[in-house]
């Protein structure tokens, strides 16, 4: 098994905005780590405004916010 799963077989996982985001970039990292939208579902727990409280948490430094946000988007899907 390689050391880093996650980036070794392209696996990307979501996350919600209040998540334990430093516990699971201390063990995972932040490369692989994307926000889930459900802007087309009429579901009561998805939160519309996720990108906002994502960029609101002083709990993550703004880079790691940046890849979450934007980078690992792009790499997922090779824009």
């Amino acid at each position: 098994m390689p050391a880093n799963v996650l980036r070794e077989y392209n696996i990307y996982v979501t996350c919600e905005s209040d998540d334990d985001l430093p516990y699971i970039i201390q063990n995972a990292g932040d490369d692989n780590i994307m926000i889930g939208t459900d802007y087309g579902h009429t579901d009561t727990s998805s939160q519309v405004d996720v990108m906002t409280l994502l960029r609101q948490r002083d709990d993550i430094n703004q880079d790691t916010k940046d890849k979450i946000l934007y980078h690992n988007p792009r790499a997922l899907y090779g824009l």
